[in-house]
């Protein structure tokens, strides 16, 4: 059975995150293209480690098809992005859930103005990266 923090993040994140995607490549199809080319035809991932008071409540691994989620696995933290010029990175993101939720409840201002809105949450998000 699937935790809240699993429901908040699969069933509620993941889709928003795909919305908002889906807003910037209406307003900047170059710039996405661009983007979407460089991870294309790679078996990229990215992992998320979702945090309540600092402790760790969920972990996941995002399957990446060019910049689009094609799979969510909970319970894995398992990153491999690979970079032509740095090799295979791991990196992951650290959220508290409440930093989710509010992202989630402010979805207007992300599909009005993405930089804007990410730059809002961006001190709540920590990016690490595994160790091989």
């Amino acid at each position: 059975m699937a935790s809240e923090v699993d429901s908040l993040f699969m069933e509620r994140f993941v889709p928003f995150r795909e919305r908002v995607l889906t807003a910037v490549a209406d307003k900047h199809p170059q710039l996405m293209g661009m983007v979407n080319a460089f991870l294309s035809g790679k078996q990229n991932r990215f992992g998320v480690e979702v945090t309540e008071k600092g402790n760790v409540s969920g972990r996941y691994t995002l399957h990446l098809a060019g910049v689009k989620i094609s799979r969510t696995e909970p319970d894995k933290l398992s990153p491999e992005i690979h970079h032509p010029f740095l090799g295979v990175i791991r990196p992951y993101l650290v959220v508290e859930k409440a930093t989710l939720e509010a992202m989630l409840a402010n979805e207007a201002a992300f599909m009005e103005d993405t930089a804007a809105a990410i730059r809002k949450y961006l001190p709540e998000v920590t990016v690490k990266f595994l160790r091989d």
